[in-house]
């Protein structure tokens, strides 16, 4: 859970830094300048499930601070391809972002929860943000967005645990129908996908309606789609 929620925190460390200089410089509140993460990886972060989880969680830190972070592109150093001279396949990081750009939507829904995420217990080297990466439904971390045409909801849940997790939902504002769940994980952190290899693995359950409580699978990724009624 450290691990995976570290580089999360790089994006959240930003973010506060942004907001001081926003104090700092008042013509940043009347000419606000957009921000831009060029390049960004996990260092070292294998390309596996594992460091799928982590990534996602990046993803849905920048998500949260759309209002201010207008682009960011993952480097490609670490590829989201594998390759050969006659083939080519999408690798473990080539089909996360396609799997959130399949599933997931594009207008923020606001996300509250009464499990705040705790202070690391390893940090990194190097400043620290005044408050950890993620969702207040920690362990596990929640982002939720409308689909670009308004009809259905999304919310996609990382569980960077080894354990499934249980989580309660208590959606306010909105009135939805029958939907549907897919999920990404494989069977162990070290599962890739790409040329020769094909353990990372989505499925798609449908579902009747909006549940109350899920129970989120260990080490995977969960997106749901509602319908607005």
């Amino acid at each position: 859970m450290e691990w995976a929620r570290r580089p999360a925190n790089r994006v959240r460390e930003k973010v506060e830094a942004y907001e001081q200089y926003r104090r700092l410089i008042p013509a940043l509140q009347t000419r606000p300048i957009p921000m831009a993460i060029d390049e960004w990886a996990y260092s070292g972060a294998p390309n596996s499930l594992k460091g799928d989880l982590a990534d996602a969680m990046v993803l849905q830190e920048m998500f949260r601070h759309t209002g201010l972070i207008k682009m960011a592109g993952h480097t490609m150093g670490t590829a989201s391809i594998d390759y050969n001279n006659t083939e080519s396949a999408l690798n473990s990081t080539g089909l996360f972002f396609k799997f959130y750009r399949d599933h997931f939507g594009s207008i923020p829904v606001q996300v509250g929860g009464n499990s705040p995420v705790p202070p690391p217990l390893y940090p990194v080297g190097g400043d620290q943000p005044r408050q950890n990466a993620g969702s207040p439904t920690y362990p596990v971390d929640v982002v939720a967005a409308l689909t670009a045409d308004g009809r259905a909801l999304t919310i996609a849940v990382v569980n960077a645990n080894e354990s499934a997790q249980t989580v309660d939902f208590n959606i306010q504002g909105i009135a939805l129908g029958k939907g549907r769940m897919w999920r990404m994980t494989g069977d162990s952190l070290n599962a890739a996908t790409g040329l020769g290899r094909n353990e990372i693995h989505i499925t798609e359950t449908p579902l009747d309606q909006a549940p109350k409580t899920a129970v989120i699978a260990p080490i995977g990724i969960e997106i749901y789609e509602f319908e607005k009624r």
